[in-house]
């Protein structure tokens, strides 16, 4: 239970992404990555308040994405966090909310922005802060290979030819780079188990069959590819993980 010093700002929170102009970073994202957070963290010892920062981080993560209304599906990755972290900081200078947790919570997205991210975190962040960190991109990565969410982009790509370019391009970085890499033991488990998910979704007939029509059948072939190698890696690094702690 949180306290209730950060109550208005994840009701805020709610409210800011129930306007999301983004529809893949929106309230239901938001609220999935706040599930994932406490799933992966829920074996792990943290204190009230930094289980408080995390989820209220993990509320305001995508908060930018309401500011627009044309928020970029790429170059907003590069500055979201930050411009989340100030709008936190702004309503809770004018809800009269200001406290350790929300400090933190300001620092942790600072810490995960993609351009300024590892500058802030080399200078502001203890190793507890990066505990807090790295279980906030774990849960946001998880995400990735939720099945509605992809279906759901997979329609959006079918609206332009810009919208489809864009597509290809996230599925390309998310599965060449290493963004699905989990930084956490804790997630390592839940992705492996997302990911063969993933893959039996994908292999329906149906599901597979409209992939080929919308996106071309050496384009699935290649990605199927990808996320089999992806899901061998995890395996793997699983059963070291396993080996060693025991």
């Amino acid at each position: 239970m949180f306290t209730n010093s950060i109550k208005p700002l994840i009701a805020e929170a709610q409210k800011q992404m129930s306007h999301s102009f983004d529809p893949l970073h929106d309230l239901r994202h938001v609220e999935r990555v706040v599930e994932n957070t406490k799933k992966i963290s829920q074996n792990i010892k943290l204190s009230q308040k930094e289980r408080d920062a995390l989820e209220l981080a993990a509320w305001w993560h995508d908060a930018s994405r309401a500011l627009s209304n044309r928020p970029s599906m790429i170059w907003m990755a590069f500055f979201d966090d930050n411009l989340s972290a100030f709008a936190l900081l702004f309503y809770a200078i004018r809800y009269r909310v200001v406290s350790s947790v929300m400090i933190k919570t300001f620092f942790i997205l600072m810490c995960s922005g993609m351009m300024t991210g590892k500058f802030m975190t080399k200078i502001f962040a203890d190793k507890r802060t990066k505990i807090l960190l790295n279980l906030l991109k774990d849960a946001d990565m998880m995400d990735v290979l939720n099945i509605q969410r992809f279906y759901e982009a997979g329609h959006l790509a079918q609206m332009s030819k810009a919208n489809l370019r864009k597509f290809r391009t996230l599925i390309w970085f998310n599965l060449h780079t290493n963004i699905l890499e989990m930084k956490t033991i804790e997630a390592r488990v839940y992705i492996e188990e997302t990911i063969k998910n993933f893959i039996a979704w994908l292999s329906q007939t149906e599901i597979y069959l409209w992939h080929v029509e919308n996106f071309g059948k050496e384009w699935l072939e290649k990605t199927m590819f990808q996320l089999e190698n992806r899901l061998n890696n995890v395996i793997e690094m699983n059963s070291i993980s396993y080996a060693t702690s025991n």
